[in-house]
């Protein structure tokens, strides 16, 4: 925690160099390889002999996964560099080195390099100064976030052929790039087709909803590399409050500093990419203890919130934005003795508001929406609330998280938007 909150007070007019660096030449989002691929070729960006590779991409998931596999290599004595998208508090974080993010003048000196070359997205530029970052780096490992879709995402133009890909859940997300966009099953299966069509790597899949699952095989028929799904070659067990780990050959009780079902379930796919690249058991469970994910059920025990809501209240940060993810964290929510709760809603206009508020109905005593100051592409608090509204769920418009009553004893949720959780995390 101590890294961020130094990442937190960066200068200024360093920011704005980055920024400037990564609008230079700027070409509007278009999907597709061959702009990234062709930049590839001339920095002469190749592959590392000697490091394994792993991808991962889905719709929900993908950072915590890589951070629970990343824990665990750390443990396991492991060299690797990470690229994780997006940032919560500084762009630094986007590239990770043995438990270090890159320091900001290199990354502007790599930035530098890339960014006269013209029409590439910021995304693809920062993809690309990774390749540049990790040249001369000695690596085991290599761990890559896809950030859309996967089929023309620029992780892919950098890393076709990864040892390990991994499918984290999918669900209906970003559908203002889908041709219907609508959520029904036209379009799922479009989603899956971007998302896992072109894999060709040993794959992993975790754990999906029934019919995600079906479409996702049928795109993995042709690839004749190694499938491991959960619940038919790995899962979770839980019995009285315990978690197991069971696959063909290993059963094991799984203690984690995490919490929530959901998150033993995307600890078992970690942990099963591990024991299949012969990590022992007892690194494993000591890698577990210790997993740092930001803005993933992320409880604040210091800073000026934590002090501002009130004795024996709990703040709990999780920058989920979907459905999928809202339903999970509605149930370990449940799970927790403060009666009351209240959740701090701010969200990104590519996103769909009401199939993500909708499980919140009855779950909390009031639903506060807020703008984002730092992002322009928020969802107004006022659209918030007329969804909110008719989905039967009592909300509240306010102006600045200041603005919330202390309460003893409650719980506050902060979730909504990766984005809006940084913002609380600079608040905080």
């Amino acid at each position: 925690m101590s890294q961020l909150i130094k990442l937190s007070n960066l200068q200024g007019n360093k920011k704005n160099n980055i920024d400037k660096l990564l609008t230079l030449n700027q070409h509007k989002i278009r999907l597709g390889l061959s702009r990234v691929k062709k930049v590839i070729q001339k920095l002469q960006i190749k592959r590392k002999p000697n490091t394994k590779y792993l991808t991962i991409n889905g719709t929900s998931a993908k950072n915590s996964i890589l951070q629970i596999f990343k824990s665990i290599l750390i443990e396991h004595k492991q060299r690797y560099a990470a690229t994780f998208s997006p940032h919560l508090l500084s762009i630094v974080e986007r590239y990770e080195h043995n438990q270090k993010f890159i320091k900001l003048n290199v990354l502007k000196k790599i930035l530098i390099r890339v960014s006269k070359y013209k029409n590439l997205t910021q995304f693809e530029k920062l993809i690309v100064s990774f390749g540049i970052y990790i040249k001369k780096l000695n690596l085991d490992w290599c761990l890559v976030e896809f950030g859309l879709f996967g089929r023309l995402d620029a992780a892919r133009a950098l890393i076709n052929k990864p040892n390990i890909h991994i499918i984290s859940p999918i669900s209906w997300d970003h559908l203002n790039w889908t041709k219907t966009k609508k959520r029904n099953l036209k379009t799922l299966r479009e989603i899956v087709y971007e998302k896992t069509s072109f894999i060709r790597s040993n794959v992993y899949i975790a754990k999906q909803n029934p019919e995600t699952l079906k479409y996702i095989k049928s795109q993995l028929k042709k690839n004749k590399s190694n499938q491991k799904y959960y619940g038919r070659d790995f899962k979770i067990i839980k019995k009285k409050k315990k978690y197991y780990y069971k696959d063909r050959s290993h059963f094991f009780e799984v203690k984690s500093n995490l919490w929530g079902c959901y998150m033993y379930e995307n600890i078992a796919v970690a942990i099963r990419v591990a024991l299949d690249n012969k990590i022992p058991i007892k690194t494993i469970s000591k890698g577990l203890l210790n997993i740092n994910i930001q803005g993933r059920l992320q409880v604040l025990n210091k800073g000026k919130l934590s002090k501002k809501f009130g004795r024996n209240s709990k703040i709990i940060l999780d920058g989920a934005h979907n459905d999928q993810q809202s339903k999970r964290l509605v149930n370990v929510m449940n799970e927790l003795k403060q009666r009351n709760k209240y959740a701090v809603v701010s969200m990104i206009n590519s996103k769909d508001p009401k199939s993500f508020l909708r499980p919140f109905k009855n779950k909390f005593n009031m639903i506060y929406f807020l703008d984002n100051p730092e992002q322009e592409n928020f969802i107004p608090k006022e659209n918030l609330k007329k969804i909110a509204e008719n989905l039967g769920i009592k909300s509240q418009v306010i102006k600045t998280i200041d603005e919330i009553r202390k309460m003893n004893n409650s719980l506050f949720l902060f979730t909504g938007s990766l984005y809006w959780i940084g913002y609380v995390l600079k608040k905080n």
